[in-house]
């Protein structure tokens, strides 16, 4: 049988032993397929570069740089996700360097693989979530992880930011320092592949997927994989374990619109890219099929993701005369109801009791807190059926920035206040973290309302 060569790229880091596992067991080679595997020392600028340029014809490569180069114009689709759990990103400086926090490298020098790296897309990114003007960083092109190492030591570059685990053994070394971290707020390794290497190939690539899924839901199950990482790539035991337990490899090609919204979102807000474009434009339509949202009401990292971002793209979608999926609510109304809640939790609003008996609350609780979507219709205490309260504020707008305000001072509260328990009325009495989760599904199934996700 004859085989397809597919040459396929990737980082020489841990996220990649599934792809060599699959190579050195045949079983690539029992579909017909020889895979070429090249590692690429210079990151995700140098595999978009390769694809651009036809040098490989599939990269395993970071979200964020691939949905980048497609937006510029590199002729690639995403045809995956391989990794579904975020990169921690280490923020490093030379053992002898002068800062010895993150908070301190406001408008430092990068050392960066190249501009559109992972390295350099998530300075802009860090800068950006600490309240900085990420153009007031500035830029070391470095080429590769030894080229930012000797950058560092040198003097010459004040700052790295790259994956934790896989500079863990300079730390440990004392050559490099880690001050900080920053977690990339979407899954981190997607797919990708030369959209001329596609037409000619399409079978194969298909193969090849089945074959790289199924490898890594075997990895995953390995009762050796921890023992197997730690060897091949130098880690200790117990950082291998670290890593292994927070990584999560994708089984199929379902992928989220909403993640994929988000990266440009955030890539157009650091002015990475200057247009946007939607997930079906970025993915091969005939591969990947997009999931229906799931949420996970109860994971605390995804509640954060949801309030330092995703509300206010939603926000700007919502008009004044956006129409409701269901219920009377106006918008203006639902900002304004939502607003009530968020002062609910902090004590300095009371709301009447709904369901007072308290084995029914435990049970309306249990529903609050669930990972399952708010029922459509259930009625707003102190309001009538079928009537609108009063509106407090002049428009929609005001309205707007005053949640976006009575938003920030409540998580703020929350945060302060972590042993507070404050009385909902369907769940009865809630904890901080209790009302977290109700706030982030409160807002989800409001915005779901007016159709802002």
């Amino acid at each position: 049988m004859d085989k397809t060569t597919i040459r396929v790229g990737g980082v020489p880091e841990h996220f990649n032993l599934p792809w060599h596992l699959a190579i050195e067991n045949g079983d690539f080679e029992k579909e017909g397929l020889e895979i070429i595997w090249t590692d690429f020392y210079g990151g995700t600028g140098a595999m978009t570069k390769a694809l651009r340029e036809k040098e490989t014809d599939v990269a395993v490569v970071l979200t964020e740089g691939i949905v980048a180069a497609i937006i510029k114009g590199d002729p690639a689709k995403i045809i995956g996700q391989y990794v579904r759990s975020s990169l921690v990103w280490g923020i490093h400086t030379a053992a002898q360097s002068k800062f010895q926090d993150a908070s301190e490298l406001k408008g430092q020098r990068y050392a960066i693989s190249r501009f559109g790296s992972g390295s350099h897309i998530m300075t802009f990114v860090d800068a950006i979530n600490r309240g900085w003007n990420p153009a007031e960083q500035q830029f070391v092109k470095v080429g590769n992880l030894d080229g930012a190492r000797k950058a560092m030591v040198a003097g010459e570059a004040d700052a790295l930011l790259w994956e934790k685990f896989t500079t863990k053994p300079y730390v440990d070394s004392g050559e490099l320092r880690r001050i900080g971290i920053s977690i990339t707020p979407w899954p981190c390794f997607v797919m990708a592949v030369n959209e001329d290497f596609l037409k000619e190939k399409r079978e194969a690539i298909q193969k090849m997927l089945l074959v790289i899924y199924k490898c890594c839901r075997q990895f995953m199950e390995m009762p050796d994989a921890i023992e197997m990482v730690a060897e091949r790539y130098g880690l200790q035991k117990e950082d291998a374990e670290e890593w292994f337990k927070q990584t999560k490899w994708s089984t199929n090609t379902l992928m989220s619109k909403a993640v994929l919204n988000n990266v440009v979102d955030t890539l157009l807000d650091v002015k990475v890219i200057e247009e946007k474009k939607k997930p079906k434009h970025l993915c091969d339509k005939d591969i990947v099929k997009f999931e229906k949202r799931i949420y996970n009401f109860r994971d605390q990292s995804e509640i954060s993701t949801f309030f330092d971002k995703e509300v206010y793209a939603c926000l700007e979608k919502l008009q004044v005369h956006s129409p409701a999926r269901w219920g009377i609510l106006t918008p203006q109304h639902m900002l304004e109801h939502l607003m009530s809640y968020l002062f609910l939790s902090t004590g300095e609003q009371v709301m009447e009791k709904v369901i007072k008996d308290k084995d029914k609350q435990a049970e309306a609780k249990s529903i609050i807190l669930n990972d399952k979507l708010l029922p459509k219709r259930v009625r707003i205490p102190g309001m009538e059926p079928k009537q609108l309260m009063p509106l407090k504020f002049a428009d929609i707008e005001q309205s707007k920035n005053m949640l976006k305000d009575v938003l920030i001072y409540t998580l703020n509260h929350l945060e302060q206040h972590p042993e507070q328990v404050i009385a909902h009325p369907f769940g009865g009495e809630m904890s901080v973290n209790e009302w977290r989760i109700f706030h982030y599904k409160h807002f989800v199934h409001h915005f779901r309302q007016f159709d802002l996700l």
